[in-house]
C-alpha cells in the first residue's frame, strides 16, 4: 500500500513538473516553448518508467529477503537435522532452503526474481550426503544421537565452559565433529539394518543366512563402536559437570569467612580450626577436579 501511495505521488509530481515546465518555458520563449515541452514530456515518462521500475524491484527483492530470513528461522526450528561442520555459509543456507517448499517448486526462470545472496540456494541434490535428518534414523539410532546431542550441550551450557576454563576452541571445532561422524554412521546403520530386513522379508534359506550373517556381524560391531563413542561424551560431560560442582564448592568456600565469623562470636574454637583444616584440603581437591575435566576433553581427540 505504501508503495503504490509512493508511486502515486511520484506520478503527480512528474505530471505537475511538466506543467510548470511548459508555463516556464511558454513564458522565457514564447510559443516555441511548447515545442520544447513536447520535447520534455517522453524524456520525463522515460525517467518516470525506469524509477518506477527500480523502485519496484528494490522493494520485491527486500520483500523477498524478509520472508526467506522467516522461513529460515521457521526451518532452523522445526526441521531436526544434523549438518556437516564443514559446510560453508552458502552451502548450509542451500540445505536450510531445500526444506522451504515454494523454492522446491520455482522453476529456473524465476531465479533472476530473488534477492542475490539466495540465488546459489536451489536444493542442492550435491548437498545431500552432508546432511542427517534425524527422523529419518531408526528409533534406537535417534536415542543414541540424542545421548550424544545431550552430553555436548551440557558441555556447552556449563560454568566451566563460560568460564574458559575448558579448551573453548578444541571444543567448538570437536565436538560438532563428534555428533557429525556419529550422525553419518547411524544413517548408514539404519540403512543397512532397512536392507537387512528386506533381505529377510521372503523365504530364508540357509545360504541367504550365510550372507546375511556376517553383514550382521558387521553391523553389530559399529553399533557397539558408536555406542563407546557416545559414552565416551558423556564420561566427558560428566567431568564438566564435576568441574561445575568444584566450581560451586570453591564459590561457597570463599563464604568460609562468614562461618569463620559466626564461630568466632561463638567462641568455638574447634568448629573454627576444622573449617580452616577443610578449606585447605579442598583448594587441591578443587584445582584437580578442574584438570581432570580439561585432560577428559583431550582424549576426545584421540
Amino acid at each position: 500500500m505504501a508503495g503504490r501511495r509512493g508511486y502515486a505521488w511520484s506520478s503527480l509530481a512528474i505530471c505537475v513538473a511538466i506543467v510548470l515546465a511548459a508555463l516556464l518555458l511558454h513564458g522565457v520563449f514564447g510559443d516555441i516553448g511548447l515545442l520544447y515541452t513536447v520535447l520534455l514530456i517522453p524524456i520525463g515518462l522515460a525517467v518516470f518508467i525506469v524509477a518506477h521500475d527500480v523502485l519496484h524491484r528494490r522493494n520485491a527483492a527486500a520483500t523477498e529477503r524478509r520472508q526467506l530470513a522467516r522461513e529460515r528461522d521457521h526451518v532452523r526450528r522445526t526441521v531436526d537435522f544434523i549438518a556437516d561442520p564443514d559446510l560453508t555459509e552458502q552451502e548450509r543456507l542451500a540445505v536450510i532452503d531445500a526444506f522451504i517448499p515454494r523454492l522446491r517448486r520455482e522453476p529456473a526462470d524465476s531465479l533472476h526474481d530473488r534477492p542475490a545472496d539466495s540465488l546459489h540456494d536451489r536444493p542442492a541434490d550435491s548437498l545431500h550426503d552432508r546432511y542427517v535428518l534425524v527422523p529419518e534414523l531408526a528409533a534406537p539410532a535417534r536415542a543414541l544421537l540424542e545421548r550424544a546431542r545431550r552430553a555436548v550441550m551440557s558441555v556447552y551450557t556449563s560454568q566451566a565452559m563460560r568460564l574458559r576454563l575448558l579448551d573453548g576452541l578444541a571444543n567448538e571445532v570437536l565436538l560438532p565433529r563428534q555428533i557429525w561422524e556419529i550422525a553419518v554412521l547411524l544413517r548408514t546403520q539404519t540403512r543397512l539394518w532397512q536392507e537387512q530386513e528386506r533381505a529377510m522379508s521372503g523365504v530364508v534359506t540357509p545360504e541367504l543366512r550365510a550372507v546375511l550373517a556376517p553383514q550382521q556381524e558387521a553391523l553389530h560391531r559399529s553399533a557397539a563402536a558408536v555406542e563407546a563413542r557416545v559414552t565416551r561424551l558423556e564420561r566427558y560431560a560428566h567431568r564438566v559437570a564435576e568441574a561445575d560442582a568444584a566450581l560451586r564448592a570453591r564459590d561457597a568456600l570463599a563464604r568460609n569467612d562468614a562461618y569463620r565469623a559466626l564461630l568466632a562470636h561463638t567462641d568455638d574454637t574447634d568448629g573454627l580450626a576444622a573449617l580452616e583444616a577443610q578449606g585447605e584440603a579442598l583448594e587441591e581437591t578443587l584445582a584437580r577436579t578442574v584438570r581432570q575435566a580439561v585432560e577428559a576433553g583431550h582424549t576426545l581427540a584421540t
